[in-house]
């Protein structure tokens, strides 16, 4: 599976929304917001962890 930065993707076992900055080789490198400390948190993820999750635009669901 390709990863590109700005993808929105989310580890197979659940967990928070990440949003992909970096791409490496052996790396997929992802920030997110943790509500738990306030602040954002960066990872990096084999691409083996992570899946693609696609997000519904809200004025698609304004239109119909």
């Amino acid at each position: 599976m390709k990863f590109e930065v700005g993808d929105i993707v989310q580890l197979k076992s659940g967990g928070p929304l990440l949003t992909v900055s970096t791409v490496d080789k052996n790396a997929i490198h992802c920030v997110y917001f943790s509500d738990e400390a306030g602040e954002f948190r960066t990872y990096d993820f084999a691409p083996a962890l992570i899946v693609h999750v696609e997000i519904e635009d809200a004025e698609e669901e304004d239109e119909g």
